[in-house]
């Protein structure tokens, strides 16, 4: 999970009423991709997200500094949970690119390789928004396609990594392609081998927290 930083952004105000307004904003900042799952939601698909949400912390729900970007999946199934910040990872505080293992069959899986900890904060996170939903899932949907995108991502980035073995494409097509699919941990770990396109990956979407890579 692509981690966050906002404050590369300037330009935004202090508080948006209605907190919809801030959506724009939102996209300059971190870019056009839920900030959760990393599809690329493009404006119309994507909600603006309280972290602490809004039912429960309602001097929050103009603040931008309790705003994120959400899919309708991640943001529906998150809806008005309780969140304890000192039991869970999130993307605009934590390494959340650490903490997760991308699977090419699409799943989601807790790195086995933190500590114990961390470990029950990151499996928090995926329970929060629901990230290990797919077939044979006691809760999964068929209107949940983010393990299935997931999947095509991989296969995608597998194929542009045989091609750019082979010099049949070049690394701007392989940005090109990441910042239109979204998906951005799984460009990063099928390409990470190759460190001018992590690099790449890294200054190129908005909003990336740029000193967990360094």
């Amino acid at each position: 999970m692509r981690p966050i930083d906002k404050s590369k952004y300037s330009e935004n105000k202090k508080a948006y009423k209605p907190y919809g307004d801030a959506k724009d904003d939102l996209i300059k900042a971190i870019g056009p991709f839920c900030s959760y799952c990393e599809r690329n939601g493009f404006s119309s698909a994507l909600d603006v997200e309280h972290i602490e949400d809004k039912k429960n912390n309602p001097t929050k729900e103009y603040d931008w500094d309790n705003f994120l970007l959400a899919c309708k999946n991640c943001n529906s199934i998150k809806g008005n949970k309780k969140i304890n910040f000192n039991e869970i990872v999130l993307p605009d505080r934590d390494n959340t690119f650490e903490v997760f293992v991308y699977l090419e069959s699409g799943l989601i899986i807790v790195n086995p390789s933190i500590d114990s900890e961390l470990r029950l904060k990151a499996e928090k996170l995926i329970d929060l928004i629901g990230l290990d939903r797919c077939p044979g899932h006691e809760s999964y949907s068929n209107k949940d396609k983010r393990w299935s995108e997931r999947k095509e991502i991989w296969e995608l980035a597998n194929r542009y990594l045989n091609k750019l073995k082979e010099a049949r494409c070049d690394i701007e097509t392989i940005l090109d392609l990441a910042s239109k699919s979204g998906f951005w941990s799984i460009w990063m770990n099928v390409f990470w081998e190759y460190k001018e396109i992590k690099k790449r990956l890294v200054t190129d979407f908005n909003g990336t927290r740029s000193e967990y890579f360094i």
